[in-house]
């Protein structure tokens, strides 16, 4: 477990049951992508700690609604409107802040570094001069 039920009421101050624990840890581990068997990084278990303790005080008060809700942002009967909306309702807000943190799920840019013009002319100047030798001594 990525928490336990001493670290929910610390961290949140929300008193769970061991049940709700479980399906937030479920939920948690979906949400992340990567099974708790799987987390190595102590970084990482800090951020799925915290996210899963998010999870537990979001399911208290009903801990299967999580399950049930649709995603619905409005829904007119007239003309049968209805608009789904982007947020994804079975995950807390903190916890879905908490899991953007984890190393997998950041940048993998490996460098980058500035355009530089003069370096990118003389490239185009070399690759010109290459090609026209080689183009004639065909």
């Amino acid at each position: 477990m990525y928490a336990s039920i001493s670290d929910v009421d610390e961290i949140t101050g929300v008193s769970v049951d061991l049940s709700t624990l479980k399906k937030a840890q479920a939920v948690i581990e979906t949400a992340s992508g990567r099974p708790e068997e799987l987390v190595t990084d102590t970084t990482d278990l800090i951020w799925l700690k915290k996210a899963t303790a998010y999870q537990c005080a979001y399911m208290e008060e009903d801990p299967t609604s999580v399950f049930e809700q649709p995603n619905l942002e409005s829904y007119s009967h007239g003309d049968d409107k209805m608009v789904v909306g982007d947020k994804p309702l079975w995950l807390a807000p903190m916890a879905q802040k908490a899991i953007g943190n984890l190393s997998w799920h950041r940048s993998r840019v490996v460098s980058s570094e500035p355009f530089n013009y003069r370096k990118e002319l003389w490239r185009q100047d070399m690759q010109t001069a290459w090609m026209r030798d080689r183009w004639w001594n065909w």
